[in-house]
């Protein structure tokens, strides 16, 4: 779990349930509140961005083993050649998940990883790589759709992890201005506030408002985490 999303998930519910408790003046809403956004953060929230963390980190590494093993495939001629320099320049823990797979040939590893890299470029690099074996050839060449279709999808996932820091930036400060301007009004208007501070409807629309906050942060999520890479599939598995 990302610390940086778990902080940031425990210090919007400590905002809400404190902005609750200054604007109702009542603790156990604003503890209900509190253990609702904690709540629905840990449970929904947090996976979703969890799930989607790990999908753009597993593609950055399919991207790397990929154009790696394509250059190594060109100077080496060899598979066994090309498959160890690839597997020695990625990421530790792969290569230690990737050495547990030692009982398999070659080519069958490759093939095992499509139950890893899950995704339509993998699958036209297995093809790929099949045709060179069968036919040789320039597989620089042979890769050249490959290796485009890889920097595209790379330019898309940097371009959708930008939109989406700037999306939810512009909606925080949004709803961080909506909370103050309720504080301000809290005090601004005293005597209004003593009036309706016990209204039954006033109650309700404050724990509506911040509900709908809630709501419109998990919109924002689901559509910030939802990627569009071809052929992607969900039900990826460790090496």
């Amino acid at each position: 779990m990302n610390k940086k999303h778990l902080f940031l998930f425990i210090i919007i519910s400590l905002v809400i349930g404190v902005v609750s408790y200054i604007v109702l003046e009542n603790i156990f809403i604003s503890i209900g509140l509190f253990a609702v956004y904690l709540l629905v953060s840990f449970l929904i929230l947090l996976p979703t961005l969890k799930k989607y963390d790990k999908t753009i980190i597993k593609y950055h590494e399919c991207y790397h083993f990929e154009n790696n093993f394509i250059i190594s495939l060109s100077i080496k001629k060899s598979i066994p050649g090309a498959l160890e320099t690839t597997v020695n320049s990625m990421p530790s823990e792969f290569v230690d998940q990737f050495n547990s797979l030692e009982n398999m040939s070659d080519n069958q590893k490759l093939d095992y990883l499509a139950s890893y890299f899950t995704f339509y470029d993998y699958q036209l690099f297995l093809q790929i790589i099949n045709l060179w074996q069968e036919e040789g050839g320039d597989i620089i060449a042979m890769s050249k759709y490959l290796t485009a279709e890889l920097r595209n999808n790379e330019e898309y996932l940097s371009k959708c992890e930008t939109m989406s820091r700037r999306k939810y930036f512009e909606v925080g400060v949004l709803w961080m201005l909506s909370l103050a301007i309720l504080i301000f009004l809290r005090f601004a208007l005293k005597d209004f506030y003593m009036k309706v501070k016990t209204q039954l409807i006033f109650i309700i629309s404050v724990v509506v408002l911040n509900l709908f906050i809630l709501f419109s942060i998990y919109l924002l999520i689901k559509k910030g985490t939802k990627l569009g890479i071809k052929g992607y599939q969900t039900d990826e598995k460790n090496i």
